[in-house]
């Protein structure tokens, strides 16, 4: 199947907390022909844009929702953080299931959910916030998954996965330093689960591996 026919026609909205991914992701579904609504989040409520999303588009096939980057830990105090922490979560999870519910019934058979957690994350290991976050979002994605799947709406979620070090690789393999990751490769995930490739895989977690940035790659000169 050529590149443009694997979302031949199907509307999908992109919504949620990370407008980088967003981006990335409608540049990739357009090229494999879908059509698209990318909205961001401006509250912690989504029915607005799911609803809004649904009629722009005549009903819809696919709903990603994009979680945040970060969890940002600020504060002196570690009362101060935690509270921080717990708003951001309570915030990033009312937007998930305000904008999933909003959007249930403009989805037919065959419709696909696809979640994010911890995707653009860039830090080697998760804050703890980030680990609540993902959690809550991977067994809310099996729940769904549990209970649509009657309805023939699959459900699955995409995180990020192993880091690798495109430098090391580049050692072990003869000093050729590997071809950079296009985002038709590192988000291929998405539009498998967004397509009918997919259309028995649903309660599922992809781990998608991203490659190191040039900062996270440079030595730290903390000491």
């Amino acid at each position: 199947m050529s590149l443009a026919g694997r979302l031949a026609r199907r509307r999908i909205l992109v919504t949620g907390e990370d407008p980088e991914l967003s981006e990335r992701l409608g540049a990739v579904f357009e090229r494999c022909g879908a059509v698209l609504d990318i909205e961001p989040a401006d509250s912690a409520d989504g029915t607005r844009i799911a609803r809004s999303a649904a009629r722009h588009l005549g009903g819809l096939d696919v709903l990603v929702n994009t979680g945040p980057a970060v969890i940002p830990e600020v504060g002196e105090r570690p009362a101060a953080v935690r509270r921080g922490v717990e708003r951001a979560l309570e915030h990033s999870m009312a937007l998930l299931v305000t904008t999933t519910e909003a959007a249930l019934p403009s989805m037919n058979a065959g419709a696909s959910i696809i979640n994010t957690a911890g995707f653009s994350a860039h830090s080697l290991v998760l804050s703890r916030g980030q680990e609540a976050l993902a959690t809550a979002v991977l067994e809310t994605t099996r729940g769904w998954a549990q209970a649509l799947g009657p309805r023939g709406v699959r459900v699955n979620a995409v995180v990020g996965g192993p880091r690798w070090d495109p430098i090391l690789e580049a050692k072990l393999d003869h000093g050729q330093r590997p071809e950079p990751v296009t985002d038709e490769e590192e988000l291929d995930a998405f539009v498998y689960l967004a397509s009918a490739e997919s259309s028995h895989v649903s309660g599922s977690v992809i781990a998608v591996a991203r490659a190191l940035t040039s900062d996270e790659l440079e030595p730290s000169t903390d000491r």
